[in-house]
């Protein structure tokens, strides 16, 4: 590569010095007024140009103007002779690079198996061995990561699916002992903190459960038309919640899968009460989305300090504690990655954020397939529960 570079830029600078040459030796004699600007022909150029005959009574043959154009014209052809062997000398250089740029994009989009052709012995060839290399290796390491990462979910889940039969039996024992009678004093806390710890351990594994699915790519949608506030209701009053004031549009019913729903607003509402501050409010409605028409949008805000800035682009992440001096948690750490992927599963997102008024607010935005089945009247009085 740098003998073509060189041989190409000598060539180049030659043509480009005996064009210059050649039109200051024949505009010259022409334009008798220009010597004070442009220095005479050399010996050695004066002898591959003649100058033009003159008339005998010292006039030339040739207009000026006429000259002049003849010489423009020749001129633009030497230049266009110029430029066309410099593309013809770069060609063989810049060839291999576009290749090279073009492969670099590929892989950067995610294309791990691209290669580049080397061509000839040169530097260039050696550069594109080496990419080619680079790319195999990375392949290669990123193929192991992505088997362990396959096993790794394999193991959370079947260690999952393992612990489910074990817990079942320690859950009705600690029911039976919590309804034993004779239990009292510090045998009867004992029991309590036993039956408590395997309540948590029973979610934390069905959260896993529930996350390997969305690993392995199992997770699917029974979709149904939903009325939103019957379902915000029934999520509300089979948990008991308290401090929870729900204002849904009567009405309001959107296609959906009912479980996932409660799962998401479940998890929203159990975060906002025990990260939160009450009271926690639950609005929902359907708002003009650009991307997919019309969106379903569900807010949940609670009035607490709200989230600390540094923790919000990381809140749906899985195991993820904002306060780092917290230990351990009731619930499992997955309850808003769980959310997440539900509401991805429906096409959607959730974002979060802090009000204005302070608190923090958790926004599910679903998109509406189709139409409403039923319409909403502007004058509709929300379903307060």
């Amino acid at each position: 590569m740098r003998t073509r570079l060189i041989v190409a830029f000598i060539v180049v600078a030659l043509l480009a010095a005996l064009a210059s040459a050649w039109l200051t030796n024949a505009v010259l004699p022409w334009f008798p007024s220009l010597h004070a600007l442009i220095p005479a022909p050399k010996p050695l150029v004066s002898l591959l140009f003649t100058p033009p005959p003159h008339h005998p009574h010292g006039t030339r043959h040739a207009r000026p103007v006429a000259a002049l154009a003849f010489f423009l014209v020749l001129a633009v052809l030497l230049l266009t002779v110029i430029i066309g062997l410099a593309i013809a000398a770069s060609r063989p250089v810049l060839g291999p690079v576009r290749r090279l740029a073009r492969a670099a994009e590929r892989m950067s989009g995610g294309d791990l198996s691209v290669r580049v052709q080397p061509q000839g012995r040169d530097d260039l060839a050696r550069l594109v061995a080496s990419f080619n290399q680079m790319a195999s290796a990375l392949e290669a390491k990123v193929g192991e990561l992505q088997r362990m990462e396959a096993r790794a979910r394999q193991f959370a889940g079947d260690v999952s699916h393992e612990l489910r039969t074990p817990l079942t039996a320690m859950t009705a024992v600690t029911d039976v002992l919590g309804e034993t009678a004779g239990l009292t004093g510090d045998a009867a806390a004992a029991a309590r903190l036993v039956r408590q710890e395997i309540l948590h351990l029973n979610r934390l594994v069905d959260d896993l459960i529930e996350i390997s699915r969305f690993d392995a790519g199992t997770a699917r949608l029974v979709t149904d038309e939903t009325d939103i506030g019957t379902a915000v209701g029934r999520c509300l009053r089979a948990r008991a919640w308290e401090n929870v004031h729900a204002a849904v549009p009567a009405g309001l019913t959107v296609c959906l899968d009912r479980r996932r729903f409660d799962v998401i607003i479940a998890n929203l509402v159990g975060n906002a009460l025990g990260h939160g501050g009450p009271r926690v409010t639950v609005t929902a409605g359907v708002q003009p989305d650009g991307r997919c028409g019309r969106s379903l949008v569900v807010s949940v805000r609670d009035h607490g300090p709200g989230l600390p800035e540094a923790a919000v682009p990381h809140v749906f992440d899985r195991f993820y504690k904002a306060d780092t001096a917290r230990a351990r948690s009731e619930g499992s750490g997955l309850g808003l990655a769980i959310a997440w992927e539900n509401a991805r599963l429906h096409g959607g997102r959730i974002d979060a954020g802090n009000h204005p008024d302070g608190g923090a607010v958790f926004t599910l935005v679903l998109p509406v397939i189709g139409h409403l089945a039923a319409a909403v009247a502007p004058e509709a009085e929300p379903a307060r529960l």
